[in-house]
C-alpha cells in the first residue's frame, strides 16, 4: 500500500479564534504517515499558547512548531515552514482553515494512481468567522479541471484554494515560494510545481472549508496584490522561457471586461 510521509504546511498569524480547530482538523486525519509542520510568524495575541496546548493533548503526533522571533511576512514565513516539511508530498493550509475527514487520504490515493501525476486540489466550502457555510464553494468562480502542464492553470486562474492543494515535494524549486512576491506567492509555486509536463487534477467532493473574514489577505484587494499577480505573469514566462506566453494573454483578456465593469 502506497503510503509515503505527508507534511501538513499550515502558516498563521494573529488567528487565537482559529487555530484550534484548523490544528485539530490536521492532527485528527485518518491517515497513518503523516507530520504536521506550523509555522507562526510572531502572532501577538494567545495563537502560540493554542499551539502549544494542542501538541500538549496530541503527543503521539508529529508536530513541528516554528515561532519566528520576529514576524518575516507571508511569503518568508511560508519558505520557512517550508523547509521544515520531510514528507514526500505536501498538503498546504491557512491557520484559518479546516481540514475535512478523509481530505489527506483520498488526495494519496489520487497520486498512487498515476506517478505523472504532481499536483492534487479539490472543492471547498467557503466558511465566515463563526463556522457558518457561507453558501460559496471554490467551483462557483473558476471549474474543477485536470490536464498536463500549466497552461490551463494559468489562463482560468487556479481552480483550487490554497488549502485545498497537495503537491509532490520533489517538483517544488529551491526557492519555494517566489521571494519576489511578497504577498500571493502560492499561485507562483503551483505552476512551477506542475510546469510543462506535470499532471494535476482533483478529488470529487468537498474536503476542507476556506474561512472568508476580514483579516483574509485576499479580503483586502489592494496594489500589492495585483502587483503579485502581475509578476507572477513576469517570474512564470522568465522561468519557463516564454512558453506560456499565450496563457497568460488569455488570463488577461478574460479578465479585462470585469476589470472595466468595476470602473
Amino acid at each position: 500500500m502506497y503510503e509515503p510521509l505527508v507534511s501538513i504546511h499550515i502558516i498563521c498569524y494573529n488567528q487565537e479564534q482559529y487555530i484550534r480547530d484548523a490544528l485539530v482538523s490536521a492532527v485528527e486525519q485518518d491517515y497513518p504517515n503523516l507530520e504536521i509542520v506550523i509555522a507562526d510568524d510572531c502572532s501577538q495575541d494567545t495563537t502560540r499558547a493554542v499551539i502549544d496546548e494542542i501538541i500538549g493533548i496530541y503527543p503521539m503526533v508529529r508536530i513541528t512548531k516554528l515561532f519566528n522571533p520576529k514576524n518575516l511576512g507571508i511569503t518568508i514565513n511560508s519558505n520557512a515552514g517550508l523547509a521544515l516539511c520531510k514528507g514526500e508530498l505536501i498538503a498546504f493550509m491557512g491557520g484559518d482553515d479546516i481540514l475535512l475527514p478523509g481530505k489527506i487520504k483520498q488526495q494519496v490515493k489520487w497520486f498512487a494512481e498515476d506517478e505523472r501525476r504532481v499536483l492534487c486540489g479539490h472543492d471547498v466550502d467557503w466558511i465566515n468567522q463563526h463556522g457558518e457555510l457561507l453558501g460559496v464553494r471554490s467551483s462557483n468562480f473558476v471549474p474543477m479541471v485536470s490536464g498536463i502542464g500549466a497552461a490551463g492553470f494559468i489562463e482560468n486562474g487556479t481552480p483550487y484554494a490554497a488549502t485545498a492543494i497537495m503537491v509532490k515535494r520533489s517538483r517544488i524549486p529551491s526557492y519555494g515560494f517566489h521571494p519576489g512576491l511578497p504577498v500571493v506567492a502560492d499561485w507562483k509555486l503551483w505552476i512551477d510545481v506542475i510546469g510543462t509536463d506535470g499532471a494535476y487534477g482533483y478529488i470529487s467532493g468537498i474536503w476542507a472549508q476556506y474561512r472568508r473574514h476580514s483579516g483574509n489577505i485576499t479580503a483586502r484587494r489592494t496594489w500589492k496584490i495585483t502587483r503579485d499577480v502581475l509578476m507572477t505573469c513576469v517570474l512564470s514566462l522568465w522561468h519557463f522561457q516564454g512558453k506560456f506566453t499565450c496563457s497568460w494573454l488569455q488570463y488577461f483578456f478574460r479578465r479585462l471586461p470585469k476589470a472595466m465593469k468595476s470602473q
